[in-house]
Formats: structure tokens, sequence, C-alpha cells
């Protein structure tokens, strides 16, 4: 359906919503749970007890009426959603859309169609999608990049026209204000944050139960109460290591992906890019040069002496197995994580065995906890009042959540007697058509059914995660770098140079990082710098942050 033709059903759609608002009042729908309006005691009609009140019984009868209003079209619009995960495109997609269509098509005339990329192409198969204008209506920024997104105008603005107002009232209502404020861009809403872990543990590493046993480690006296993360140091890790790669010297150590290292590693505040950062995010608002930091040398020199051990893999620049399928394969024996509530059973699942989780850094949340990986629709879409209420959906109805993080009942998975969720009868994660390994990612994973292993108040104990994290000074700043674009993509090639050989450890950080930053410094990072803490200085004053 196209914009135009959009256009003239919602005229219609709204004039339905203003009588509907006025007259005997309507039921609201699935999702949204507003009353149009308060009847009196003899049976007439009540005002509303506030402005805001009334704003809402209007927008839920504008949104009742252009649902109606598309079904009395005699079309019904395809919404496209694209999103990334570990593994491709999986063999069940088709299967379900259509599951998730039965949903969409019932409650708001519209039908669904998943597209889902592998992690190693997401970034610039979107890009290349979102440039030529084939069909993305909605879309997940993960890698893909929030502020290049914004940047190139790629993003619809949220509340024009009071789109989120009037079709996403669930959306507000799942999040507090300044989560939904983390998502602005110089005051615009571009989109709307993921449902999930908003803190993250630093520096976490995952390694297989069974090969901790071969090696003698044991692991299970290091549990402190019911803890599922063993917190630890660097020398019991490299004593790990030593002996991993003692039995198994044909195998990798361990492996981390360059875009993360930074950022899950190290308790700093990054604003929304490496190139000027927070170094003592609890205590200042001094935007810092994070190249000639120690902890960043600290990092790099690390990493170099675990590839001069011999612990990384030759081919780790070029990798892009995911690092469970590595683990799967036999191939990769320890990774990074970011740890969470819950990891320790994630992780199991996706690498199909045991594994254990450690923990080297502290819990932190960043200033773009809430940005990392926004939902946002196409500036281009044909039906953005669509768009907007499938998203709304996959943020209110358990159902619809739970297709979308584990797939079809009864083929991908089954309820257990004590209300968990597992594989169906003859699946496994090796077999299953659609066992989602990013439902970090999804809108809405805590209305979603829980898996087995979880504790049924698993979301309980991450929201407590996220609301007693160490968070930063800047929490739900988003720097506006296209004042300085130009110095934004001279850095981001220099640094592109550097950052797999440096992180990665194939470079002497004593060499590399003094060359980088000559570089960097010659390419405008102090004027880029100054132009971000310009931004964080006015966000801070509007704000009341000192």
């Amino acid at each position: 359906m196209k914009r135009k033709l959009m256009a003239l059903l919602l005229s219609g759609a709204m004039v339905m919503g203003l009588m509907t608002g006025c007259g005997s009042g309507s039921g609201s729908s699935d999702d949204d749970t507003t009353p149009a309006a308060e009847k009196s005691e003899d049976g007439g009609e009540t005002a509303e007890s506030s402005d805001g009140e009334s704003t809402e019984a209007a927008s839920s009868g504008e949104a009742e009426a252009a649902i109606q209003a598309r079904k009395d079209s005699g079309e019904t619009p395809t919404v496209v959603i694209a999103y990334m995960n570990f593994a491709g495109s999986p063999a069940g997609i088709d299967r379900i859309s259509e599951k998730l269509s039965e949903i969409t098509e019932d409650k708001l005339g519209v039908k669904v169609e998943l597209q889902i990329m592998d992690a190693a192409s997401y970034s610039q198969n979107m890009n290349l999608m979102l440039a030529s204008g084939e069909q993305v209506d909605l879309f997940n920024a993960v890698s893909v990049g929030f502020m290049p997104c914004v940047n190139k105008g790629y993003t619809l603005d949220l509340e024009e026209d009071d789109l989120l107002q009037k079709y996403g009232q669930g959306i507000t209502e799942t999040f507090r204000k300044e989560e939904i404020d983390g998502c602005r861009v110089s005051g615009t809403l571009y989109g709307v944050p993921v449902k999930k872990d908003d803190a993250a543990g630093k520096f976490g590493i995952s390694i297989p139960a069974a090969l901790l046993d071969e090696i003698g480690f044991d692991y299970a006296s290091l549990y402190k109460g019911d803890d599922e993360i063993i917190y630890s140091d660097f020398d019991t890790i490299e004593d790990i290591f030593t002996k991993l790669h003692e039995a198994h010297p044909e195998k990798t150590v361990f492996y981390m992906d360059t875009s993360s290292v930074v950022s899950q590693c190290l308790a700093i505040d990054i604003p929304s890019d490496n190139f000027g950062v927070l170094l003592d995010p609890t205590n200042s608002l001094v935007i810092e040069d994070l190249f000639t930091s120690d902890q960043y040398k600290d990092l790099c020199s690390r990493m170099y002496s675990w590839n001069q051990k011999g612990w990384i893999s030759p081919d780790a620049v070029t990798e892009t197995t995911a690092t469970t399928v590595q683990v799967k394969s036999g191939s990769l024996m320890a990774y990074k994580t970011a740890t969470k509530p819950g990891i320790r059973q994630q992780e199991s699942n996706l690498c199909g065995e045991p594994m254990i989780i450690f923990q080297l850094g502290v819990d932190f949340k960043g200033s773009n906890a809430y940005n990392t990986m926004p939902w946002c629709i196409n500036q281009n879409t044909d039906d953005p009042v669509a768009a907007m209420q499938v998203l709304n959906l996959l943020y209110t109805d358990p159902e619809a959540s739970t297709i979308i993080c584990w797939g079809e009942e009864g083929v991908e998975w089954k309820e257990t007697d004590d209300g968990h969720i597992t594989y169906a009868d003859g699946v496994s994660a090796e077999n299953s058509e659609y066992f989602n390994n990013v439902n970090w990612e999804m809108p809405n994973q805590f209305i979603a059914k829980i898996w087995e292993g979880n504790e049924l108040t698993i979301w309980d104990r991450m929201q407590n995660f996220n609301d007693t994290a160490t968070a930063s000074k800047a929490m739900g700043f988003t720097f506006d770098n296209s004042e300085v674009s130009a110095e934004y993509t001279a850095l981001t090639n220099v640094y592109s140079e550097y950052q797999s050989q440096l992180e990665l450890g194939f470079l002497d950080p004593e060499k590399g990082i003094p060359e980088m930053v000559e570089r960097l410094k010659e390419a405008g990072l102090d004027d880029y710098m100054a132009a971000k803490q310009a931004a964080l200085d006015e966000w801070a004053e509007a704000n009341g942050v000192k």
C-alpha cells in the first residue's frame, strides 16, 4: 500500500477516531486498555479527570479507527521486520512469519515478514537495503549503528504527527521516560529501547564445563551463595588458559569480536563512539582521550601478551563465525561475553552444553544503555502507522513476543509442568528451525515465556540488575555528531586500520598506540572531542546533572 493511499485511509480513520472519542465509547484493543470515556452513574459520560487521560482516550480511539479503516479497505499491508542473529536466516523463518501474521492480521489488519541476517553481514546488508529503498519498515540498529542511521536519514521521527503517542502507547508504558529519552538525538526521538539488560558485567568469559573438568579445575567451590557467575581475576583465568592450551594446542583458547573489546571489557562510558570517553564516569563529566589512557594501554598489552602465548587464533581479525558456533564445532575453548542474570543458561543454550561464566570486572551501565540497539522505523516506510502498531504489539503482546523469541509452540518448543518452556519432542539446538540466539535484541523478551533453566523470576532479577548497577553520570546522553561528521569519518578510517591489530593483540601497543594516536590527532580528534564535550555540557545543564 502506498503512502498516499494510506493517508486517505487514515484521514477517514481520524474522523472515526474523533467520533469514537465523543460518542458512546468504544472497547479498547487487546494491547491498549485505556478506556475511551468514563460512565456516570446515570449512564451518561463524564469528562476525563485530566487532559492527559483525555488525550490517551482520543489516541486509543484513533488507533482503533486506523485498524478498522485498514481492515475495511480490503487490502492487507505487509510490514517487513529486519534484525540479525548469529546463525543467519533460520530454516523456519517463513513459517514463523506466518504464525506472527496470524496475530497481527487479526489484531491490526497487517501481515508481517521477518528478514533475519547473520551478524557478519547485517550492517552491510541493512545499509544497502535502506539506501536503495528496498522495503524495510522496522529494523534494529544493532551493528548498523544508531547514530550513523540517524545521520544518513534512515530513521523516522517517531513523534512526527504524534505517531508514538497515538499508536505506540504500549511502548511508552513499558519504559520510564528517561529510557525513551535515551533514544533522542538533539531532542528528536528516532528509536525506542529494547527491554533487556541495560547494565553489563564487564569482562565476562565463558568456558565449557567439560573442558574445566578435563584440566581438573574446581569451579564448583568458587560459587558464592546462589550466584551463577564466578567473580574472578586475571591470574586465575590465565592459569586456566595455560592448562587449556597445553591440553589442546590445536584449538583456539580465546576469542572476542573486535567491535566490543573496549565496550565489554572496560568500565568506562563511551558516549556514542570511542572518540572521547568518560574514564571516570561515576564522578566526572570530562571527555578524555581513550587511546592515551592507562586503561586502554593495559587492555591492549594484555591482549598482546595472550596473543604472543598462542591463545588467540591467527585468523581472529578475519573470523566471522559466531563464538557459540565455534564452541559447538570444538574449535574454540573460551570467549568473551557481557554478563547478566541468566547468562549461564543463555550461553549453555547457545553452545549446546553447560558453560561456566567468569567475570573479571564490575557491573556497569553507560550513557548508551538505551540506544545501543534501538528499534527504528524506516524513514521511507510506506505505512508508518502500521509499522508503529506492529512494533507496539511486539512490546505488549505475550504471544507475539514468545513467537518472535522462541518460535512456534509444538514445533520449536513445548511447555513444562512448572511453567517453563523447553524444546519440543525430538527438537534440539542443532535441528531447531527457529532457535533464536538474540532475544536481547527482541523488543520485549520480558513478556515472553521463560526457557527452562532460568528462574521464573528472571526478569525481576534483571530489572533489579539494571536498577542497581553502577551508572554513568551521563546516562541518556547521545552525541549528535552531524556538525563534525567529516572528522568522524576521518577518525573512523584511522581507527579501523589499528583497532583489530591492537585490541586482538597482533600489534605491540608500545609501538602501535603512539602511531595511532598521532594519526588520530591529525584527523581532528581534539576538535571532535571538544564538540562532544560542548554537547555533553549543554545536555548536563538542561538535565540538571553536575
